[in-house]
């Protein structure tokens, strides 16, 4: 990938003289943004441009090319890519559109580039995009007209939209905090967000890494790279209604991903999710600080106003006003002018006008070992105390820098005066508002703190797969939809997870039988794939006391069975003992097209469909993540045990999560999974699962 950023030589091909020839753009920003290395223009017509030659064709170049930038036709593109191949050039971005975000007919197209790239061993970035930029040799090859007005920064981009890409980069120069490195990707052909963010990893120049993507190519991939990422990685996943699907499909040929499975799977592996520019901005600010390393936060303020205002902000994002010292405060007041302010955290300062001793006390605070971070809020009006104030504003953002720790600072002034110290300060954040600045340092302390579970510490079951893999196979045969539910329970019970005893019986004396042989009360289901929800036809009949009642209840089911499904030869039904106590408790699994196996939790029975109350991983899980699924859950403070209820049995329920997710994982043709209910006893006690619903692949 760092050949894409750091090429010695570039070929821009699609260039004519035409006035309205886009490729001319692409020549113009490598000499704007002061290139370092070689440029050559390709284009079939020749003359020159800028001072440059056109050759007619790539091969026609004498010298050799590292990277060649193609904005030409999309039937041109296979033939083009040949070309490339024969001159030896291993990196191609693609910034022509055309392709399959048209429509599947153009599929074939994308297929012919594919093959012409894989022939030569050449990677490529597009199509259907607006280039790379590099700021730190120049490197600008975007279509879109730019002037070069940003700052070199430690942010890079990757932005499936090359729109979306560009208005951030205004954004970031309109507030002077500069980037690194930018790659619109497009339609991901071939290099997808996965290779890139791999790469900036690694990459020197970058300290946080930004990604705006309308689908993701793969996301187990994407957890698993940012989970060893020590760089913030923020992601504006969009793409999340049917309007925008819709629009996706014609602009990336994106699919859209469950929102639930991605807000769980971002917060599993460390990816902070931004929604919009506005919180995009307030993330990249907070990264742009020294890192909030603890809780403990001190609010200076020149407004009285604003130290309450930022009190209560601080108070909102959990953090500790941490007091000052007591002689500290009394060498504060000793230098007031009025004396007629209280002293505290937050501190008021609105009566200091010795700014040498403001700068003292913030210099003194960052050096306390016992705060992490300050909120400042300097105000002025641009008229008195003007270059007082503008030298202040110099040695916080000094202080800050020297400390590395954080200091959010407010600025409230006038326009002018807030562009001039935003555009003196470059780099250095600044907010106009107490509550953005408190909600900045809980970003970076939250990404200082945050604690990462990786797949590698989900616990492995030693399980026998012979006889799920022949149930399965079995299955597959009959072309099945659905397991029946003693298959489903002896896969559970290949993966050691505790089912209420059960028995599949064929005649009412067999089901009285096995009813004795269980021990009454008992339950009896039909248990066919045709019966999705047993209970709602009637499929259930619960508590039976009696050998008779067995009987009864058995042709009772026989006879709904041939109603429901005449042709089906057995008449076969389930017994089980029935399980009155515990908790309900639902533990379930599916096949994500995105992330694969993922496993969720929350209440059994009917709460689960009535409040919708669940939290998802993406499977395998440890332990240390199953625990916190449950305590994510409103109701999984029921387990814990409330009103002089005893606690329920959690380690257990663990442990069936844990086993759940690894059956995910190894049994991939089964595409979804309930265990609704779960039965939870007291601690100690156990858990039996009394239904599984298990659907095929």
């Amino acid at each position: 990938m760092k050949e894409f950023f750091y090429p010695k030589s570039v070929a821009v091909v699609g260039v004519s003289a035409s006035p309205t020839n886009l490729a001319r753009a692409i020549v113009y920003h490598l000499i704007e943004f002061h290139y370092t290395g070689r440029i050559y223009l390709v284009g079939p017509k020749g003359g020159s441009f800028m001072g440059h030659k056109i050759y007619p064709t790539i091969v026609d170049i004498p010298d050799r090319v590292d990277l060649a930038a193609i904005l030409t036709p999309a039937a041109t593109l296979p033939e083009i890519i040949d070309s490339c191949g024969q001159k030896g050039i291993k990196r191609v971005v693609i910034e022509s559109a055309g392709f399959s975000e048209l429509g599947d007919e153009r599929r074939n197209l994308e297929e012919q580039v594919m093959a012409a790239a894989q022939k030569y061993s050449i990677r490529f970035i597009g199509p259907n995009c607006i280039g790379v930029i590099n700021k730190e040799n120049g490197l600008a090859i975007p279509f879109m007209p730019f002037r070069d007005t940003f700052n070199l920064g430690s942010f890079s981009i990757i932005s499936q939209s090359g729109g979306v890409g560009a208005a951030l980069l205004n954004t970031l120069a309109a507030e002077h905090l500069g980037f690194n490195k930018f790659a619109s990707v497009g339609n991901k052909l071939d290099t997808d967000e996965n290779d890139l963010l791999e790469y900036l990893l690694e990459d020197k120049g970058t300290e946080t890494i930004f990604l705006y993507l309308e689908g993701i190519a793969d996301g187990r991939r994407l957890m698993e790279i940012a989970s060893r990422s020590k760089k913030p990685i923020l992601v504006h996943k969009s793409n999340i209604s049917e309007a925008s699907t819709r629009i996706a499909r014609s602009h990336t040929g994106s699919l859209s991903a469950s929102e639930e499975v991605v807000n769980a799977a971002f917060r599993q592996c460390g990816i902070q999710r931004v929604t919009d520019m506005g919180s995009t901005m307030l993330a990249l600010k907070a990264h742009s600080l020294p890192p909030m390393r603890g809780n403990r936060l001190a609010v200076v303020s020149r407004s009285g106003g604003h130290a309450v205002v930022a009190a209560d902000a601080a108070t909102k994002h959990d953090f500790v006003l941490q007091p000052f010292p007591g002689d500290f405060l009394r060498m504060v007041e000793k230098r007031l002018r009025a004396g007629v302010i209280r002293l505290d955290n937050p501190m008021d300062l609105g009566d200091l006008f010795d700014f040498e001793l403001f700068q003292q006390i913030v210099s003194d605070t960052l050096a306390r070992a016992d705060i992490d971070g300050m909120l400042v809020v300097v105000n002025y009006n641009g008229v008195f105390f003007q270059d007082d104030s503008r030298r202040l504003v110099r040695t916080i953002k000094e202080a800050c820098l020297e400390s590395q720790k954080p200091v959010a600072l407010c600025v409230v002034t006038s326009d002018e005066e807030w562009r001039l110290n935003r555009r003196n300060h470059p780099g250095f954040p600044m907010f106009t508002d107490p509550e953005e600045a408190a909600q900045a340092l809980a970003i970076s302390r939250d990404f200082s703190s945050r604690r990462l579970s990786t797949f590698a510490e989900a616990e492995t079951f030693a399980v026998d797969k012979q006889e799920p893999l022949a149930i399965l196979t079995a299955a597959k045969a009959r072309q099945a939809r659905q397991l029946t539910t003693d298959e489903a329970f002896q896969i559970l019970s290949s993966y050691s997870i505790p089912v209420a005893p059960w028995a599949k019986v064929i005649g009412a004396r067999e089901a009285s039988a096995q009813a004795a042989a269980l021990g009454f009360p008992v339950a009896v289901k039909v248990m066919g794939e045709q019966f999705v929800h047993k209970s709602d036809v009637g499929g259930v009949l619960l508590d039976l006391k009696s050998e008779a009642e067995v009987g009864e209840a058995y042709e009772r089911l026989t006879t709904l069975i041939e109603k429901t499904d005449p042709g089906l030869k057995e008449r076969s039904i389930l017994v089980q003992r029935m399980i009155s106590e515990g908790h309900e408790v639902l533990v379930g699994g599916k096949q994500d097209s995105t992330f694969g196996p993922i496993v969720l939790v929350g209440l059994g029975g009917v709460y689960v469909e009535v409040f919708g109350d669940v939290a998802l991983r993406v499977a395998p899980v440890s332990a240390v993540e199953a625990r916190k699924m449950f305590a994510e859950i409103r109701g999984g403070k029921l387990l814990e045990g409330v009103r002089g209820q005893p606690p329920a049995d959690l380690e257990t329920l663990l442990e069936i999560s844990q086993r759940i997710s690894q059956l995910m994982c190894d049994l991939p043709q089964i595409q979804e999974l309930d265990l609704n209910p779960i039965k939870v006893l007291p601690q100690g006690q156990g858990c039996f699962a009394v239904d599984c619903r298990m659907i095929l692949a």
